[in-house]
């Protein structure tokens, strides 16, 4: 069997290289441009459909092994007003105007106290907190994107969760990360491992 010259062979091995590259920098989808939905996945099994259009409100599908589990809808990706879980839903009332909050501002502080209401339910007063601590790049796959840091902690009948630091893609309009301390002091980094476009 004859060889390739090598020429040809590095000639080859360089366009694949430049069509495999092109292709993953050009699939890696964004919010910014207008309607459309993404997918974003951690492991096999687990799957997230983000769909976002001309409004403000974005909506996040959470399937595992083909089962939706939860449903939400969140203002700018950041602040939930709506979710539905495993067949429960629960509504937020936020008590303030969201769109004076956005765009976000370097060293961010939000607080703001949302009504949520479960189906058949007395409302609960729910206080969230978000404090920007900083910025980063974070990579999905092949795709990197820039993210804001928030420390986030809710307050439900005076009793605060322990605060998680959620990594939210501006872009994606979206929080494709989030850091939980372990009791050991050490901090876990929860994040998805691919994206695409649902139109590939």
């Amino acid at each position: 069997m004859k060889a390739f010259p090598v020429t040809l062979a590095a000639t080859l091995s360089s366009l694949i290289f430049e069509t495999v590259a092109a292709y993953a920098v050009n699939d890696c989808p964004t919010a910014v441009t207008g309607r459309g939905s993404f997918i974003v996945e951690r492991g096999q099994e687990s799957k997230t459909e983000v769909v976002f259009g001309d409004g403000a409100i974005v909506g996040a599908t959470f399937r595992y092994r083909g089962k939706t589990f939860l449903e939400t809808r969140q203002y700018e990706g950041l602040i939930q007003v709506d979710r539905v879980d495993k067949g429960r839903r629960t509504v937020f009332k936020p008590s303030d105007d969201l769109a004076k909050l956005f765009p976000l501002k370097p060293k961010q502080q939000i607080s703001l106290q949302l009504e949520a209401r479960e189906d058949g339910a007395e409302p609960i007063l729910t206080t969230v907190s978000l404090t920007m601590t900083g910025a980063d790049t974070l990579a999905i796959g092949a795709c990197k994107y820039d993210v804001l840091k928030f420390e986030r902690i809710e307050t439900r009948s005076n009793k605060k969760t322990d605060p998680v630091v959620e990594y939210y893609a501006p872009e994606l309009k979206f929080v494709v990360a989030k850091e939980y301390r372990e009791r050991d002091g050490r901090t876990t980094l929860i994040k998805f491992d691919r994206i695409y476009s649902t139109d590939r």
